[in-house]
């Protein structure tokens, strides 16, 4: 792992070393703890490490629900730490004021207000340790803000990225430094979702996800359409919430598919929900590693997405799911008529699908590899551990 380009970082490999059995002190810094993909990730991860390291998190606004009292339930200290007014400087002194109390040995930071944070927080804070994530092929809307992000890739100790096609992405976007990247895959409690009871031959069709322009559910509609028009039977159901909803349901309406399409706000039990359908597609337009797919995956589900950031990384196409140019529908729709038309295919994929999330997407999967990247950063020269933890049993 390459140093720190700051010199008032630098330190010997001892001061750096953690003596065996030492309790890791871990800061995970967010904007927000609301229902996302990030946001989910560093729920599992800091649940999943709560029992071998001190974890705090740092939340950078007040909206702190679902994952904040989800956090509190499992003993993650968790540190609010709001703007004060419109545009509120003070926000990264406080930060690094609660880092220095908290003696925070390491920063993970998740999304760009994560990072933007915990970058300039940590040039606050000596001898503390930063990793930042790339976990969304989008670029940033604005020069500052990619200016922000380049430069905390580049003064981080390790970048987790959650798929390669994300490290190749902040590589060529923000010139981040690939000797420092690691690639963590997102990782889902598979067995809570292997229980889903999902039957491929079943003429449901099903998306979960936030209603924003990043998953394009119009083209999930055109191909509801063209589906509909050969099985009449068929059914579509969204799950999630968003900005669009009311006019991705007035556009439902205008093309005649208030029949077959609903829309279901926010559900509390996904499990049960991708147990009722029979496939499971992703439209979107750009993702990093969606965790819904693994979800679907280990459901046993046949997933049809759009090729699309770390999707084709995940699902192997014609084996564990089928992948169609982003933004056609008449792909989409063939793709869906192709699984029922072919139960013995189907049958095959879901088994599949089941089975690589199982392997290769589990909670402790994830945990273990981000758990070796701190390693990597906080060991000696020697690279003796500096943590360890026991695997979650109810995640294989």
């Amino acid at each position: 792992m390459a140093s720190r380009e700051s010199a008032r970082r630098a330190s010997s490999g001892s001061d750096r070393a953690m003596a065996a059995g030492q309790r890791l002190r871990l800061g995970l810094v967010i904007g927000q703890l609301t229902y996302g993909g990030a946001e989910s990730q560093l729920y599992e991860l800091a649940r999943g490490l709560a029992e071998t390291a001190d974890v705090t998190v740092y939340c950078m606004s007040t909206a702190t629900e679902p994952y904040g009292g989800r956090l509190d339930q499992v003993g993650v200290r968790i540190r609010v730490i709001p703007a004060l007014t419109r545009l509120d400087p003070t926000r990264v002194v406080r930060l690094a004021r609660w880092l220095r109390r908290d003696q925070i040995q390491l920063v993970h930071a998740f999304l760009f207000i994560g990072s933007a944070y915990a970058y300039l927080a940590t040039r606050l804070v000596p001898g503390a340790r930063l990793v930042t994530s790339a976990r969304n092929c989008k670029l940033e809307p604005s020069t500052v803000r990619r200016a922000v992000l380049a430069r905390a890739f580049r003064a981080s100790d390790a970048i987790v990225c959650n798929s390669a096609e994300m490290a190749r992405f902040a590589a060529r976007h923000y010139g981040a430094p690939s000797d420092r990247m690691e690639i963590v895959y997102n990782g889902v409690d598979t067995a809570r979702f292997a229980a889903a009871a999902s039957d491929p031959a079943r003429r449901v069709i099903g998306t979960v996800g936030r209603i924003e322009e990043q998953k394009n559910l119009e083209l999930f509609l055109d191909g509801a359409r063209l589906v509909a028009a050969r099985f009449p039977g068929a059914r579509f159901v969204i799950v999630g919430e968003g900005s669009l909803r009311s006019e991705l349901e007035e556009r439902a309406a205008a093309a005649g598919l208030s029949a077959v399409v609903s829309f279901r706000g926010t559900v509390s039990d996904v499990p049960g929900f991708l147990g009722g359908l029979g496939q499971f597609w992703l439209t979107s337009d750009w993702e990093g590693t969606p965790n819904v797919v693994l979800e679907a995956m280990a459901a046993g589900l046949p997933v049809v997405a759009t090729r699309v950031g770390g999707t084709p990384e995940i699902v192997e196409d014609g084996r564990t799911g089928l992948l169609v140019t982003p933004g056609d529908s008449e792909a989409l729709a063939t793709a869906a008529a192709r699984l029922w038309e072919s139960p013995d295919r189907a049958a095959a994929v879901s088994a599949a699908a089941r089975r690589i999330a199982a392997e290769r997407f589990s909670l402790n999967a994830m945990i273990d590899s981000t758990l070796a990247v701190y390693n990597r950063v906080l060991g000696g020269p020697d690279g003796a551990a500096c943590a360890t933890r026991q695997p979650a049993q109810s995640d294989p």
